[in-house]
């Protein structure tokens, strides 16, 4: 395998240091490290695993922020020297699992709450809030942090440092002219607007070493106009490089397209490919660093042959599976349990429940519980598992790992659930690999998976288990009848349309503008249909802000007409009712789509109330929620039963 991809594993010289190979680990907020920001077991148990037997050649941990006022997330803290141990502990176990291992050190600019700063007074996309410009004095006092955080990383035994100028975050405001208007000597031009990175690196390395080598996550691109544009970036990289920047970790889309930078479903793999194959023939001498869903060994290795990059970006990978680098190695890749770039690893802020909990991952989650494995089955028990979705099958897969016998029961011909149905439309290629990869694991665990074999009262007494696992999922909710007149014209599920199952009118109103209603009507107007949207609430209210944005932009590109604010009034013969600001509106249709939730199916709980076995649930059918909350509650039955 390695001989169709003989760069991946190959050995390169970064600055003085030979790499084991190609990969860099990249920072993601784990959310692992405690109250007061010190590194935890939980993150270096995290790390050791992600290490693994084939460690990437450089692993840069997570940001650490270098002053107090900052306290974002449980994010890691090296504002004083009481850090340093913690993070020490970190450095030596990656040190011997054979990576290089550099920190990040950041600030969040005009994202903190509180004393919101920035270079300049530029309302935030994501909030609207204008921050404070900053004043030099202040100024100073940061690159001081910086310089003293930066001494710390380095007694702490890091083999080198990261400064994040992409993504909107402190320091990369200072580099966009969007969010850098001033007029003194820190903005105006290229020289001054990257003025003010190169004093704090050097500050660093005063108090450091003067060739302590230094990663910048770069926005190659705004892709916004009056922002960073590709020439504006790659005349300021000129001027970063000359100024001492060891190497460039390609970013792109600042704050305000941020879709870039953790590419989605909806983005193609490596989107930032040309771009940095532009910066790499500009500066053949200083390491670029190219990711962005480079997630298969062909992709990877692509970015290596064609000279786009010296250096492979993964992260997600590893989170989905930690023996992702080691089953590459081995020729084993169809055993990855893949990312499938939902970015549900991201959406920590729009989930309360999540408040006080690491990073979760919907494929894989045993996330950030790599210390405490789950325990064997004391006694091995007869497991029968109802519903063969996302909840059923982790849960079924998690109890035969653990000693115990059991058998998944489907109604279906195929496993999956609604995630098989999400996806089937164009383009989710990514979730796609899931369900697969599941049925694999379940049959090497020696699960008995049982199709077109619905549960029944009947059944379980004829099998007698010891328990069952109820995951049936859950129903879509539809209209009730006081929306509907005798001639009403025909209303189909949201989730039908996903299946491919278009209506044949011209003019269709599609009824719920969350998640399910905004790609149904994404998939109708692309289908050549007309498409009204309403929705009572926000548009996409409880869609992850990146996804959002995507389905947005391809609402709009596909001349979607959006209502939101509007609650369904009444369906008739040849329109659908609306209301709105205290007044009616009507929208000639031919047909209904509905994306109004879903209600969890509970009968056969009722079913088998009374019986001899223990019930448990999990998933959709004991409370609404995504995919990821269906594979984390399957996990924590299976790994608890």
């Amino acid at each position: 395998m390695m001989d169709a991809h003989p760069l991946l594993f190959s050995e390169y010289m970064f600055h003085g240091m030979k790499l084991r190979n190609r990969f860099v680990q990249t920072p993601i907020q784990t959310r692992a490290a405690d109250a007061d920001g010190y590194a935890t077991r939980e993150l270096l148990d995290w790390h050791a695993a992600c290490a693994g037997e084939a460690a990437p050649g450089i692993v840069i941990v997570q940001q650490a922020y270098a002053w107090p006022a900052v306290r974002l997330a449980r994010g890691l803290a090296l504002w004083d020297d009481s850090f340093i141990e913690p993070l020490a502990g970190l450095v030596n176990i990656l040190h011997e699992k054979g990576s290089r291992v550099f920190l990040q050190l950041g600030g969040t600019g005009s994202r903190l709450e509180g004393n919101n700063i920035a270079p300049s007074p530029v309302a935030g996309s994501w909030d609207g809030k204008i921050p404070r410009e900053m004043t030099k004095e202040e100024m100073r006092h940061y690159r001081d942090c910086y310089a003293e955080a930066g001494a710390r990383l380095f007694r702490a035994g890091f083999d080198g440092f990261s400064l994040q100028g992409s993504g909107g975050k402190f320091l990369a405001q200072f580099l966009s002219p969007h969010s850098n208007r001033r007029t003194d000597e820190y903005g105006g031009s290229a020289r001054n607007r990257v003025r003010y990175f190169l004093e704090v690196m050097d500050a660093i390395r005063q108090k450091s070493s003067a060739s302590f080598p230094m990663i910048m996550r770069y926005d190659a691109s705004d892709f916004m106009e009056g922002g960073h544009s590709p020439e504006i970036a790659m005349e300021q990289a000129g001027l970063l490089i000359e100024g001492g920047v060891s190497a460039l970790l390609m970013g792109g889309g600042g704050q305000e397209r941020l879709k870039y930078g953790v590419p989605s479903w909806m983005i193609p793999p490596v989107p930032l490919f040309d771009l940095a194959r532009s910066y790499k023939r500009s500066f053949p001498d200083t390491p670029v660093i190219l990711g962005g869903k480079a997630h298969t060994p062909e992709l990877a290795e692509h970015i290596l042959q064609s000279g786009a990059a010296d250096l492979v970006a993964i992260i997600r990978p590893l989170l989905a599976d930690h023996d992702y680098l080691r089953k590459m190695k081995e020729g084993r890749f169809s055993d990855v349990r893949r990312c499938v770039c939902c970015l549900n690893c991201q959406t920590w802020n729009r989930r309360p429940a999540l408040k006080d909990r690491p990073i979760i991952c919907t494929v894989n989650p045993a996330a950030f519980s790599e210390g405490r494995p789950a325990a064997p089955a004391s006694s091995p028990r007869n497991i029968m598992v109802a519903g063969g979705g996302l909840a059923g099958m982790e849960a079924a897969l998690e109890a035969a790992r653990r000693g115990h016998r059991v058998s998944l029961h489907e109604k279906n011909a195929e496993l999956g659930g609604q995630w098989r149905i999400a996806g089937m439309p164009p383009h989710h290629e990514d979730y796609r690999t899931l369900v697969p990869s599941l049925r694999r694991e379940l049959e090497a665990a020696g699960v008995d998976i049982r199709l077109g074999e619905p549960v029944t009262r009947e059944l379980a007494e004829r099998l007698r288990p010891d328990d069952i696992i109820v995951a049936t999922g859950a129903l879509p909710r539809s209209l009730g009848r006081e929306y509907l007149l005798p001639s009403s014209m025909p209303v189909i599920q949201g989730m039908d349309v996903l299946q491919g199952h278009l209506p044949r009118a011209e003019r269709i109103v599609v009824i719920g503008g969350r998640y399910i209603g905004m790609e149904a009507a994404c998939l109708l107007a692309e289908a050549g249909k007309k498409v009204s949207l309403i929705e009572m609430n926000d548009m996409g209210q409880g869609t992850i802000s990146r996804l959002r944005s995507g389905l947005f932009d391809a609402l709009v590109r596909l001349d979607v007409r959006l209502y939101p604010h509007s609650a369904l009034f009444r369906v008739t013969s040849d329109c659908v009712e609306a209301r709105h600001g205290g007044g009616l509106f009507l929208l000639p249709a031919g047909a209904v789509v509905t994306a109004i939730g879903t209600v969890p199916d509970r009968t056969l709980l009722a079913e088998l109330e009374g019986g001899p076995w223990n019930i448990h649930t999990a998933g959709d059918c004991s409370g609404i929620g995504d995919a990821m909350d269906a594979m984390y509650s399957g996990w924590l039955i299976g790994t608890t039963v």
